[in-house]
């Protein structure tokens, strides 16, 4: 009878433990699951420290894999006219066609992403 008792005490308690750690693991996977609709806006912006052969490189990495159409012609990021300018727009089109991932903004460590809009004046990032 004794045996019983302690088995049918082993259930109760291992049937409360599953249903709180079910509660439990639902209350965490519950924000998680909505977190994606709260993404804050980033972007990719050169360093104002890189050194202008890196910036050109990446300037021509990201051009040659993205839309640079910005910041040729008459594209609204031709000013102020500045490597780093052009730069930073090239690198923030990969970056926002790359899916915004921290790798996408690395370029060698002159990447820098940013939660601040740098879009100025007719020049608006995406």
């Amino acid at each position: 009878m004794a045996s019983s008792n302690v088995t049918m005490l082993a259930f109760c308690v291992a049937l409360t433990l599953s249903e709180l750690y079910t509660d439990v693991a639902e209350a965490v996977a519950q924000p998680l699951r909505h977190s994606h609709r709260k993404a804050t806006k980033t972007w990719c912006v050169a360093k104002p420290s890189a050194e202008a052969a890196a910036l050109q490189g990446n300037l021509e990495f990201a051009c040659s894999e993205s839309d640079c159409g910005a910041i040729q012609g008459t594209g609204g990021c031709t000013r102020p006219d500045s490597l780093l300018s052009r730069a930073s727009v090239a690198m923030n089109a990969y970056y926002q066609a790359r899916g915004r991932n921290t790798w996408n903004c690395f370029f060698n460590g002159t990447g820098l992403i940013t939660i601040t809009d740098p879009s100025l004046g007719a020049c608006k990032y995406a």
